[in-house]
């Protein structure tokens, strides 16, 4: 834990740099993921099995509520909702 300000800004500067190394690998990894797609759709496959890995490319779907629009037709939600609380950390 930190207890100085010069632990805090050495620790936020890794932060900041593992983050940046985060959103590297994170792009690098949709670009694969793009590529594994383009074989499968170029080959019309739906599966592909190699010596030690399956590639499985399914449809999925996923419905969301309109709440604006609802709460506008039937009036306040307020009743149905779940409220949840979290911690969010922020660093610029």
């Amino acid at each position: 834990m930190c207890k100085t300000m010069n632990e805090l800004e050495k620790v936020v500067a890794d932060y900041r740099g593992l983050k940046a190394l985060k959103e590297q690998v994170e792009e690098e990894l949709k670009a694969v993921e793009r590529e594994i797609i383009g074989y499968m759709d170029s080959n019309e496959k739906l599966t592909e099995t190699g010596k030690d890995f399956t590639v499985k490319l399914s449809t999925c779907e996923r419905r969301t509520l309109d709440s604006k629009r609802l709460e506008a037709d039937l009036g306040s939600l307020a009743e149905y909702q779940r409220i949840s609380q979290f911690r969010r950390l922020y660093v610029k």
